[in-house]
């Protein structure tokens, strides 16, 4: 059933592409295997650079895995508001907002319950009850100091954006929306190098890395993507005809090596040059998915991690980067990531997956 439900998926798509018609959005099973290898660089940059110091160039991995997160998801969800407003002519802030709850709580509720207990047996202490409170709200990207806590910034990140995104949408003229939200990604890019090159912040503080008005743009551009694709055929035409003929080893390549290097010599503009890089990637992935990338990302194995991302990049930190104290064999491998990924697939299997069925009941998705 599911290989069939994929060659449809397939099939559908090599008859848009024979049609000069924008980009229509749908669920596409590539994109859970692109939410899956993210997951993974998380996985394998946070072991790098927690358990093998040795390595700098490649724990950059976890930000690389990060920021693919920010932009699938700024697509994503924007390619569900673009659709929303075509049916329905406006935003549906209340359903949105209802969606947004039950995907993200019970995860998260669980892994923050788990914490309290760990933290009053003794067995986390770099964690204070004010952290908690900091992560719950999430704001965690702007207080909070401890390591077991300090991937909670990246989804404080994106519940802010969320937070302010869907209202900002709704009042986005669509015919012009992908310049607008080009212009503000450029705006952020811009006011970050200036920032960066001023020295109003020291660098290795995390505030030009972690705080909402110098990171929203890796967010936002994925939304630029979808709503470029959407509105424009021939920006269809275009990148599907130079991306064709771009291996897509050599773009990923390219991307790994700035991940690696490029912070080296310009600090100022090396978020900058991944996020346009990532969207290529993105891209090429979303219209050029009929070779070896798109079986690639539609490999069982990495569509299962895609699916379980949400769980696992909660509980890998408390394995992978935390140490102290000891918690012996469970924090070195293989047990190190053998239980993030078997209490991912049980968080998701008994709490995600049968409440995101009421999801679908109590906040029903519009679509043309």
């Amino acid at each position: 059933m599911l290989t069939n439900t994929i060659e449809q998926s397939v099939a559908a798509r090599e008859n848009e592409e024979r049609s000069p018609l924008p980009f229509r959005f749908r669920h596409m099973p590539e994109l859970d295997g692109f939410r899956g290898f993210a997951v993974l660089l998380v996985v394998a940059g946070h072991y790098l650079e927690f358990r093998v110091p040795a390595s700098p160039y490649l724990a950059a991995l976890d930000k690389l895995g990060v920021l693919l997160f920010f932009v699938l998801s700024g697509f994503l969800i924007t390619g569900l508001l673009y659709r929303e407003g075509l049916a329905t002519g406006k935003v549906d802030f209340r359903s949105f907002y209802i969606r947004r709850i039950l995907r993200l709580a019970p995860a998260f509720l669980l892994f923050l319950g788990v914490t309290l207990v760990l933290m009053r047996l003794g067995l986390i202490t770099d964690v204070s009850r004010r952290e908690i409170l900091e992560c719950l709200f999430y704001v965690r990207n702007i207080f909070g100091h401890s390591l077991t806590l300090g991937h909670i910034w990246s989804l404080s990140l994106e519940e802010q954006f969320y937070l302010l995104w869907p209202l900002s949408f709704s009042l986005l003229p669509l015919k012009r929306s992908p310049a607008i939200v080009l212009g503000a990604c450029l705006l952020f890019m811009l006011w970050r190098g200036l920032a960066i090159h001023a020295q109003l912040f020291s660098y290795s503080s995390g505030v030009y890395y972690e705080r909402p008005y110098f990171r929203f743009d890796s967010i936002l551009i994925g939304a630029f993507l979808i709503l470029w694709l959407s509105s424009s055929a021939r920006a269809v035409s275009l990148l599907r005809r130079v991306l064709s003929k771009t291996p897509a080893l050599l773009l990923w390549l390219v991307l790994f090596i700035w991940m690696m290097f490029a912070e080296t010599y310009t600090r100022a503009w090396y978020v900058s040059g991944q996020e346009p890089l990532v969207v290529l990637c993105l891209a090429q992935v979303v219209l050029c998915n009929r070779g070896a990338l798109g079986k690639f990302m539609r490999l069982p194995a990495l569509r299962y991690c895609g699916t379980i991302s949400y769980s696992l990049y909660l509980w890998q930190q408390m394995f992978l980067a935390t140490s102290v104290p000891s918690w012996g064999p469970l924090r070195r491998l293989p047990l190190a990531l053998i239980i993030p990924f078997a209490i991912s697939v049980a968080s998701y299997q008994f709490l995600e997956k049968p409440i995101l069925r009421w999801k679908d009941r109590l906040a029903p998705q519009s679509s043309p």
